[in-house]
């Protein structure tokens, strides 16, 4: 296999630990609650924390890793993320809590920047698209491996244990991703690259207004901001919502139950894109796909206000196809 496509299995990788580090803590929050004596206020405040941190660090990581190098920045940003990590299991309460998910929430910000900067630097614009694609499949494995990962590790040796196991295993990261790079060929991979036009204050006051103009900037955003949500809402809530509405503790039962949740979100991310490319095929308009696509999506994800009337069954059976 080229060295390139190696590289981005490595990319993966991190995404994979990426979310398995900020899963966590939403998976282990029937124990933290009970442990740590948190209620649901305390919990969302946790969970808010760290989205705000994690949003509002992009825009300054961004720019940093542009006249960074970003094989050893790359290699930093996991290093920080999984110390963050494994100190979160020395969590005494509330407030050192807050603190851990805030710095977790600015140090994880740097992997879609850098691992996009390297995707785009490292193949041809015809193969960024795969590029990107493996990259950024670590979201769904991280997801689908966080519940009998963590819960596992947790019922052997408890709770803060799983956070040192989860985040020490940045380490290995980091050290195949430093043998991976080390050869002197791929130095201008890792070179500055921030545009002449995007330095000081004026420049990037251009380039946000830039960014702002494009035709697709304001429906990429009202997207995002209607659908993430609903996403991290299941992501973070679920596993409380199974431990105090349905009485589960957090065990096997549970994890296979999140699992297989899990496991429709991403079986939905691949109908979704089966749609579009079935329709497309059919003499559709890609934009036309794309709206039929979002209106079976927002569909099926509106079947979820009917959980708390279901038996067990029925309400693990919506949360699996959505996108």
């Amino acid at each position: 296999m080229p060295k390139k496509w190696q590289i981005c299995i490595v990319l993966f990788l991190a995404t994979t630990l990426n979310y398995l580090d900020r899963q966590t803590m939403s998976i282990l929050a029937p124990t933290l609650q009970k442990e740590l004596h948190l209620d649901n206020e305390a919990l969302g405040s946790l969970f808010a924390i760290f989205y705000y941190a994690y949003t509002f660090s992009q825009m300054v990581v961004g720019p940093i890793l542009d006249r960074a190098n970003l094989r050893w920045a790359f290699a930093a940003a996991v290093f920080l993320w999984s110390v963050v990590s494994v100190l979160t299991g020395l969590a005494s309460g509330f407030v050192s809590l807050l603190i851990f998910r805030l710095s977790l929430g600015v140090v994880e910000s740097a992997n879609w920047p850098a691992g996009m900067r390297v995707v785009s630097k490292l193949l041809a614009p015809r193969e960024r698209a795969l590029g990107n694609g493996i990259f950024t499949s670590g979201t769904s494995v991280g997801a689908l491996i966080a519940p009998g990962l963590i819960l596992g590790i947790s019922a052997a040796w408890g709770w803060r244990w799983a956070f040192a196991i989860i985040g020490s295993l940045g380490i290995f990261w980091i050290a195949g991703w430093i043998l991976m790079t080390r050869d002197p060929k791929m130095s201008p991979v890792w070179s500055e690259t921030a545009p002449p036009q995007s330095k000081g204050l004026a420049g990037q006051l251009r380039t946000w207004m830039g960014i702002i103009k494009s035709p697709g900037f304001v429906p990429v955003l009202i997207v995002a901001v209607l659908v993430n949500p609903c996403l991290y809402y299941s992501v973070n809530w679920l596993p409380t919502y199974f431990a105090q509405q349905r009485g589960l503790t957090p065990g096997r039962q549970m994890g296979w139950i999140l699992t297989a949740i899990y496991l429709g979100l991403d079986l939905g991310n691949l109908a979704c894109g089966s749609v579009i490319l079935a329709l497309t095929r059919r003499n559709r308009s890609v934009q036309t796909a794309r709206f039929a696509e979002s209106v079976l999506a927002t569909a099926a994800v509106m079947t979820c206000a009917a959980v708390p009337l279901l038996p067990m069954t029925g309400a693990v059976a919506t949360r699996l196809p959505k996108h």
